[in-house]
């Protein structure tokens, strides 16, 4: 990278930041609701509106549009048989960023300066929500339930945002130690997405191995627009590698696998993080291909038939998402829907950004329908998902095993 070129990388966030400042037409940058007894900026006598940005069109990215469509069936079901929450309905409005940061500023002013919503939901991606993130703390919008892992949204704690995924550095370290224990003395590759997402992975399952006689031989890294990884893994293959650990999303993750099996006849063990343990990465690596792969989750999956918890999943995405197939993609929108749905709940009917915040960090220990173990918030835990379990692609399905790991923060 050239000099220019350089810099001018190093100033697209920067450059991204500051147009958040620039009036969007002629919306008004004043809160609806801010007066002496809180911000109800977002709510009426029969609405609560929340928006998501998220890519629906013009990209790869677009197949998490699902997320999208969870959370929806979720308030649409909890609409139709309650009566919504305290007698008003809750909705979602998408806003289609094309996994583009420029796009994810457009689309979030709008819907917070246009469409008036109450809070942001499930925004998908790190780029992404990086460009509005700071936007959305210093207006005190709730910034709910994070669909990226990084450390950052909840480290330090920021009263008014929550992660969503698992902490890549917890996530990573819970691989870790499954590499030291079940590939002991093995040479490991890595293949990393070059950004905070493939870094924070990397850094936990380095802690993972710490102790362990399992030696990092090569390191691979790819561009987050970058699906192709065929170069990559063939060098972690000429450097030696006996076992691959990759932080990387469905597409070059599942390059990867289909190079590796297709094409180089290496058999050699992967482990992927939990963004890959969906339906998505199997279609696209091919269910023979992943068979074996190991990888962790937080919640139950859509095949799981018998659970209670998926056959109501499954009769309300069928009632108010017909279109969308099955899948854990929209299972986990469900998810966040659901934590949505409870912390207004708990707020009461005289509910403001700033008692619905203090709803959310009352939690604790709240069994969700199709979570496998409970979720717990405090003033200073907005984790939702820090324990988590390994699982593996038997007979083209992700199947659990093992014990659970525990890194919950809230213990009370």
């Amino acid at each position: 990278m050239n000099a220019t070129r350089l810099v001018a990388h190093r100033l697209r966030p920067l450059l991204l930041a500051a147009a958040l400042l620039i009036p969007l037409g002629c919306a008004s940058t004043e809160d609806d609701g801010g007066g002496g007894g809180g911000d109800r900026t977002g709510i009426s006598d029969t609405e609560i509106k929340f928006g998501i940005h998220i890519p629906l069109s013009q990209s790869p990215a677009a197949a998490y549009a699902p997320i999208a469509d969870g959370i929806r069936a979720y308030f649409d079901y909890i609409n139709d048989s309650e009566g919504g929450v305290h007698g008003r309905k809750v909705t979602l409005i998408s806003g289609d960023d094309h996994y583009n940061p420029s796009d994810t500023v457009e689309v979030v002013r709008k819907l917070v300066e246009q469409d008036k919503v109450f809070g942001i939901v499930g925004g998908l991606g790190e780029e992404t929500h990086l460009s509005v993130w700071k936007y959305l703390e210093e207006r005190k919008i709730p910034d709910l339930f994070i669909s990226s892992g990084l450390s950052r949204w909840s480290d330090p704690v920021v009263p008014t945002r929550f992660g969503g995924n698992p902490v890549y550095m917890q996530e990573g370290e819970m691989l870790g130690q499954y590499i030291a224990k079940e590939h002991a003395g093995k040479k490991l590759g890595l293949l990393l997405q070059n950004n905070e997402f493939g870094y924070e992975g990397e850094e936990g399952i380095k802690r993972g191995l710490e102790g362990s006689d399992v030696e990092i031989v090569a390191r691979e890294t790819y561009e987050s627009v970058q699906w192709d990884v065929t170069a990559q893994t063939q060098r972690l293959k000429n450097a030696g590698a006996e076992v691959i650990a990759t932080y990387a999303i469905p597409p070059p993750a599942a390059s990867l696998v289909k190079t590796a099996r297709e094409v180089l006849n290496w058999d050699v063990p992967i482990i992927v993080t939990g963004v890959d343990a969906t339906e998505l990465f199997l279609e696209l690596a091919g269910a023979e291909n992943s068979e074996g792969i190991v990888s962790v989750l937080f919640g139950h999956q859509a095949h799981e038939t018998d659970y209670p918890g998926v056959q109501e999943y499954l009769a309300n995405l069928k009632q108010y998402a017909p279109q969308v197939p099955v899948s854990n993609l929209t299972l986990y929108g469900y998810i966040v829907g659901e934590l949505t749905v409870e912390g207004l709940k708990r707020a009461g009917a005289d509910i403001t950004r700033e008692s619905f915040v203090e709803a959310l960090e009352s939690i604790r220990k709240y069994q969700c329908s199709v979570c496998l173990q409970p979720v717990s918030f405090s003033e200073d835990d907005h984790r939702p998902f820090e324990i988590e379990v390994y699982v593996r692609v038997t007979d083209g399905k992700w199947m659990t095993f093992g014990e659970p790991l525990d890194f919950e923060t809230t213990k009370d």
